[in-house]
């Protein structure tokens, strides 16, 4: 896939606002009916409209997908419908149009008031710790690494986990890839972040990273960053790159610094109002695409962020700094020792130590 270059990526801006609300390909919407709103049974052979509610802007969606989640979702949407002649369809709500906060999330799909909601990793922390492995600043050195933990027996342990907390069904990690910062002074230190305000998702370990640099956290969903940032609510915000065009929120930030701090994932869940009343092959075969669209999306991960990069350095109001090793390694100093002991103590000592020796051995070539 080649890199978006920043006209190009505007023009499907354009394109996505008037597309509205994007639904299954070749369903047929008369003949649906929406299970979170009818209330009734999902029998095998029934026809099932199923609700994907996602904060993500509309034009992530568009076409086959301009960012590695909307190419998942889009895999998703596109594929249950293929294989079930049309029966199962799934419709996507963006721009958090059926839900917003972290609350509204899993309270949605804990009462079925939607289907699926695509929840980012760092926004589940006040209802599980499952995901504080992924929270944890300057552990995964690459994708490859960050893959291989979220396949292994580790990462498939904390989708069950967060089920077990929060009743949700967690079905695959959607991938979002390394998080950068983007604020309105230059940075080269951890001191020049001091009394910054800034957005970060609602997680207690991500929360305690920022503050360890320094910085004023300040709660913002991530569908009211844009206006946060334009009415001053907060100085600075972290992203990936995607995430930081999509939202298009770099436009109002004078630095985009290459900080590489934490690995994303976006983890679709389901309901349990809609799961239980699916058949076991119709659970199977939703588990199986989902997995298949996570993969899919993985292929174009690394590529779209240097396109999406070369977008923010295009743009004459933002430039971009690339930190030295030294300048990397003065964060990561920073970070660690205050905030890895606190992952240990959210996850539990059994989980941490199985994370940290995945790692070791991944790194040490003997996965």
């Amino acid at each position: 896939m080649k890199k978006i270059s920043r006209r190009e990526f505007l023009t499907v801006v354009a394109a996505a606002s008037a597309a509205g609300l994007l639904s299954a390909c070749g369903g047929s919407s008369g003949g649906t009916t929406s299970t979170s709103a009818a209330g009734g049974g999902a029998a095998s052979g029934q026809s099932i409209n199923l609700r994907i509610a996602s904060s993500s802007p509309t034009v992530e969606f568009e076409g086959d997908g301009t960012t590695a989640l909307g190419i998942s979702a889009l895999y998703f949407v596109n594929q249950i419908s293929a294989r079930t002649d049309g029966r199962i369809t799934a419709q996507i709500f963006p721009d958090g149009q059926i839900a917003s906060s972290t609350q509204e999330y899993i309270g949605g799909l804990q009462n079925g008031a939607f289907d699926i909601g695509i929840l980012n990793c760092g926004s589940w922390g006040d209802y599980t710790s499952a995901f504080a492995g992924l929270n944890m600043p300057y552990l995964y050195l690459n994708y490859d690494e960050a893959y291989a933990v979220l396949d292994s027996e580790v990462g498939q342990s904390w989708l069950q986990k967060a089920q077990e907390d929060t009743t949700t069904i967690p079905l695959a990690f959607f991938d979002i890839g390394f998080r950068e910062l983007t604020c309105n002074n230059e940075v080269h230190t951890p001191d020049d972040l001091k009394g910054v305000k800034i957005r970060v998702m609602p997680d207690p370990i991500q929360t305690a990273t920022w503050e360890a640099l320094g910085c004023a956290v300040t709660p913002v969903a991530y569908s009211e960053l844009y206006t946060a940032l334009q009415q001053g609510m907060v100085d600075a915000q972290e992203n990936p790159p995607s995430n930081i065009v999509s939202s298009k929120v770099y436009e109002l930030q004078n630095y985009m610094v290459m900080t590489n701090h934490n690995f994303t994932a976006t983890i679709p869940a389901i309901s349990p109002v809609i799961w239980n009343q699916l058949s076991a092959d119709d659970q199977q075969l939703i588990r199986d695409v989902m997995v298949e669209a996570q993969n899919e999306g993985r292929k174009h991960t690394a590529e779209l962020a240097d396109g999406f990069i070369q977008t923010v350095e295009d743009d004459a109001g933002t430039k971009v700094i690339y930190l030295t090793d030294d300048e990397l390694k003065a964060f990561q100093d920073k970070v660690k020792e205050p905030i890895w002991p606190m992952v240990e103590k959210q996850m539990g000592t059994d989980a941490y130590n199985a994370l940290i020796s995945f790692v070791e051995d991944y790194e040490a070539g003997k996965k």
